[in-house]
């Protein structure tokens, strides 16, 4: 269900980008200011992370959920700062109940949503548009974001981490694949799941494929992920470094998941290739 104090005219994401300067200064202080001017350039594409998968350099920031530490939880402020501070944004994706692809990491809106409250496949998409993120330190809410309206923002021009949640249909998965197709992003995302078919399918769609696994290792051998073409693998912070290590022998780009901030990235082990945190700009 949803309030009707949230129905509001939502600006597009062109617009949230001047917010996303505000944002960032009240959060971390004046220290920033001048560094935080350069966010509010909207008409130039001067993104600091990488266009293409290709032009990575390890180790690898992934804003994981676009800096939940620091903004709205996959907000366009929070995508957009990322990418201006030169990290990829990780996002995720779930289904109103149209079918559209939304951004949001639960599965129900109440956790980090104003105005909606349960299942997101039960959302419409008057009931999405109407509610708010909530920021997570007490400050202004954003607006939600649309799979579409994140790659109108920065398809293409940043690489991007989309995660197709658990949950979604094979259907679902060729969907959001298709969108992407259709927008010629192939060389500009890394697509992540904890499901390995789904894995499976985004490698064999000619993306670069994030097999996201847990606290020990895949139940699949390692021949078996590297034959279905999966490039990286996520597992969570706390599998043992021993087995991190058996995962980058075996070839594998390695970025655990979720570390608190970039200065904890720093004190992984050299081979790492990458690492998720929800606040990439304390180093």
């Amino acid at each position: 269900m949803i309030t009707t104090e949230q129905n509001k005219v939502r600006p597009r994401p062109s617009t949230i980008l001047a917010a996303a300067v505000l944002t960032l200064t009240a959060t971390l202080g004046p220290g920033v200011v001048a560094s935080a001017h350069t966010l509010g350039s909207s008409s130039e594409n001067d993104y600091a992370a990488p266009h293409q998968v290709s032009e990575l350099e390890f180790p690898t920031t992934i804003s994981h959920r676009g800096g939940s530490d620091v903004y709205p939880e996959e907000s366009m402020e929070g995508f957009t700062a990322s990418a201006k501070g030169g990290f990829l944004p990780e996002m995720d994706i779930q289904f109103l109940n149209d079918g559209t692809p939304v951004l949001i990491h639960d599965d129900t809106a109440d956790r980090t949503l104003n105005g909606a409250s349960g299942p997101i496949r039960n959302l419409s998409r008057e009931e999405w548009d109407a509610a708010t993120i909530k920021h997570p330190q007490g400050g202004e809410s954003a607006q939600t974001v649309t799979l579409d309206e994140a790659l109108d923002e920065l398809g293409g021009e940043v690489v991007m981490v989309p995660e197709i949640k658990p949950g979604a249909t094979s259907a679902e998965v060729d969907q959001v694949l298709d969108v992407f197709d259709e927008r010629g992003l192939a060389d500009s995302l890394i697509v992540q799941s904890f499901d390995f078919e789904a894995a499976k399918t985004i490698a064999e769609r000619g993306y670069t494929s994030l097999y996201l696994s847990g606290a020990t290792l895949p139940q699949e051998s390692f021949d078996e992920i590297a034959a279905a073409g999966i490039e990286w693998v996520g597992p969570s912070k706390n599998l043992p470094t021993r087995d991190l290590r058996k995962l980058d022998k075996a070839g594998f780009h390695v970025a655990p998941y979720t570390l608190g901030t970039a200065k904890d990235g720093h004190r992984l082990p050299g081979w790492i290739d990458g690492y998720f945190t929800d606040d990439a700009w304390t180093n």
